[in-house]
């Protein structure tokens, strides 16, 4: 044995070069023949070069166990050749039975994909964990930094492959994004203003609620200083919207829920408890004898609070006044001069609800009464009573003239509107200057007495009627906090009313006959011309509205830019024959293509049903006609003559035909490019570009995969 070691040695040292060379060749004469052989067969190369890549890694690995068993465990080599790959055997092992364990529990399509992903089981980390300890093994016995991190990512790199190969073709593009991205970030912070994204909406709401409640805290706490962050909260108080107000009191009455729980002694900073009555309120009117005309002549009145709607106190109510119980035509001829019971103010915050605004609003516009639904809300609700924050007492009040009502509509003093729920005592509003009163008689419009005239209805008196002084402003409306104006709050009644003016002013200036010529420049002069027009909505939302306008008429899809999705038109349909309408009808006859591939729905009724959306500028009887046509002449039936989409439909077989050959040499280039775009080529998409249907065009499918296959490289 010795004595052959010893020739084969000299061998080894004089033909070294020579066998090196030799096995080098050889080895390349394989691998192009390898190559020939899988490009003729039309097998993928990738699993095989996977493999050999694996068990390449294997034996790099293996190696190390060799030298392990050898001069570390000094086993005999003829032992050692049976055990030093037990590592590698057991890894092969294990990933051939996690393999099969995900060919089994995956869900597969008619077509072969893999529509749900199955799952290897255990063995998958029993795999993992034998790679893990592998390497750490072999690692250990390594002499230099470098090759201990050699032999750790050897086993790694061939688990990660082998798992990557397994399960790529199930998976999908994840759609997942950072939580914390700069821009998210930058939303959050205020630093960017929120576009269309829903998403960016959303977090702007919660911005600004969260910022109320913060400062809410720190104003009900008196954190210094206090006026500044009582300013930051009138100005988010001013401009939010409904939704984001809710969801502040639920927020504050969720947070006292909390505190009650965890610490039932603590202080509440500022509870929010509304003023409810004790009992039902009903409109209670004392009986007065009738009084004579003499004490009903037109004099001067005494101003007095206007009293929007309080609930009765708990307190003795006083004496009512003589009021005039006669006819309703005396009773009208002249304001009655008595005291008004000033109306109760509760000592602690208060907590309006949506209720009671709604009560505001519907009072307004059934009965119209001097001042507008602005000076109402503005005099009725303020951000602090919104918030639930406790109402500063006024520091000094003068008497207000009450604003007259018709006869017909004049309310009870005490009495509340019948609305749902309950609804808390408003803050009255209160004037921070004297308001002259009058000295004669009302003209039945700017008068300040109960009255519609004396007389004939035109007005009397000794004086002239009053004119309205402006309205004053409320204390928290005059506050300097930078917020913008009623008009401009997005959703406001103010903002609607004002949309609504620019959506009758943009319908006379866009309609169908003039919708092609609405290009970039001609709706920027549009906008330009329309902006003063509405000026307190500002350009920019002009704008919006005018592209969103011009959208839908074209019958793009897309979300409005603001909440008046119901202001814009439907879309306009095309004239039939015009370049447009030809153009929806081929974009009609591939949405059907695709239908038809991807479904097994043949009713053209129900086809026209689902493909109507994607073509919202034709009209549900041109759809249906040609659904109709495309569905029968893909059967081979004959459909009508002279339509203007006859050279869309396919082509009818009659005669002899083509032969196969040369329907793949007219149409195979469409075919291919189709295959390469998509990845698959289906019987549908054969027989709507060639006209073949059947076992036909399954032939044809099959010759084109395989033309793809042996022009596709190794």
């Amino acid at each position: 044995m010795k004595q052959f070691n010893d020739q084969l040695a000299s061998f080894w040292t004089d033909y070294a070069a020579l066998v090196l060379l030799a096995g080098g060749v050889l080895g390349i004469v394989l691998l192009i023949s390898f190559a020939i052989w899988a490009k003729r067969s039309g097998r993928p190369l990738r699993p095989l070069a996977l493999s050999f890549s694996m068990n390449l890694a294997l034996l790099l690995n293996a190696e190390g166990m060799w030298v392990i068993a050898t001069e570390q465990l000094h086993l005999p080599k003829v032992f050692a050749v049976l055990v030093f790959a037990v590592f590698e055997i057991c890894f092969l092992t294990a990933t051939s039975l996690a393999a099969e364990q995900y060919r089994n529990t995956s869900v597969y399509a008619p077509d072969g994909r893999i529509e749900t992903p199955g799952h290897p089981g255990p063995m998958l980390w029993i795999a993992a964990l034998i790679a893990a300890v592998s390497g750490i093994i072999v690692a250990s016995n390594a002499v230099t930094g470098t090759e201990k991190l050699l032999r750790l990512a050897v086993p790694c790199v061939i688990f990660l492959m082998w798992w990557a190969a397994l399960t790529a073709a199930g998976q999908r593009v994840r759609r997942g994004r950072f939580a914390y991205s700069p821009r998210r970030l930058a939303e959050r912070w205020g630093w960017l203003i929120p576009d269309d994204d829903p998403d960016l909406e959303r977090m702007a709401a919660e911005r600004q609620m969260r910022r109320m409640v913060v400062n809410h805290h720190r104003v009900s706490s008196g954190r210094w200083p206090k006026a500044w962050w009582r300013s930051r909260l009138l100005k988010d108080a001013r401009t939010a919207g409904e939704p984001v107000v809710e969801d502040v009191v639920e927020q504050l009455a969720r947070i006292q829920r909390v505190m009650d729980l965890l610490a039932p002694g603590a202080v509440r900073i500022a509870p929010v408890t509304p003023v409810a009555s004790t009992a039902p309120v009903a409109p209670v009117v004392a009986e007065v004898a009738p009084v004579s005309a003499a004490l009903v002549s037109p004099g001067p009145v005494r101003p007095v609070q206007p009293v929007q709607f309080t609930p009765p106190a708990p307190v003795a109510a006083p004496a009512a006044a003589p009021v005039a119980a006669a006819p309703v035509a005396a009773s009208l001829a002249a304001p009655v001069a008595g005291p008004v019971a000033a109306p109760v103010v509760a000592e602690g915050p208060v907590r309006p609800t949506v209720a009671q605004i709604a009560a505001l609003v519907t009072a307004t516009s059934e009965a119209p009464v001097a001042g507008s639904l602005g000076q109402r809300l503005a005099a009725a609700v303020t951000p602090e009573e919104m918030l639930g924050m406790p109402a500063p007492a006024p520091e000094a009040t003068a008497d207000v003239p009450a604003p007259r009502r018709p006869a017909e509509q004049t309310a009870v003093p005490g009495a509340v509107p019948a609305v749902p729920g309950p609804i808390s005592a408003p803050r009255p509003f209160l004037a921070t200057s004297p308001v002259q009163a009058t000295n004669g008689g009302a003209n039945g419009t700017n008068g300040a007495g109960n009255g519609n005239g004396n007389g004939n209805g035109t007005g009397s008196g000794s004086g002239s009627a009053a004119q309205g002084a402006a309205p004053q402003t409320p204390a928290w409306a005059a506050t300097p906090t930078g917020a913008q104006r009623a008009v401009n709050i997005v959703g406001s009644p103010w903002w609607r009313l004002a949309v609504e003016r620019m959506a009758r002013i943009v319908r006379s200036e866009i309609t169908p006959d003039n919708l092609s010529e609405m290009t970039y420049s001609r709706m920027a002069e549009l906008v330009k011309s329309i902006a003063p027009r509405v000026s307190g909505l500002g350009e920019g939302v002009v704008k919006s509205f005018v592209n969103d306008y011009v959208r839908e008429m074209n019958g793009e899809p897309g979300e409005a830019a603001y909440p008046w999705r119901d202001l814009l038109p439907d879309p306009v349909t095309l004239p039939v024959g015009s370049e447009l309408w030809m153009q929806e009808i081929e974009d009609l006859r591939t949405a059907l293509v695709e239908e038809l591939e991807s479904s097994d729905e043949t009713d053209p009724r129900e086809l026209a049903m689902m493909l109507a959306p994607s073509v919202p500028r034709l009209d549900d009887e041109t759809i249906r006609a040609f659904v109709s046509d495309y569905v029968a002449a893909l059967g081979g039936q004959p459909v009508g003559v002279d339509q203007p989409w006859e050279h869309l439909l396919p082509r009818p077989q009659g005669g002899r035909g083509p032969s196969d050959e040369e329907i793949v040499e007219q149409f195979g280039g469409l075919l291919h490019e189709h295959l390469r775009t998509n990845g698959r080529l289906s019987r549908y998409r054969v027989t709507a570009v060639t006209g073949v249907k059947g076992a036909r065009a399954d032939r044809i499918k099959g010759i084109i995969e395989d033309q793809a296959a042996e022009s596709a490289p190794a």
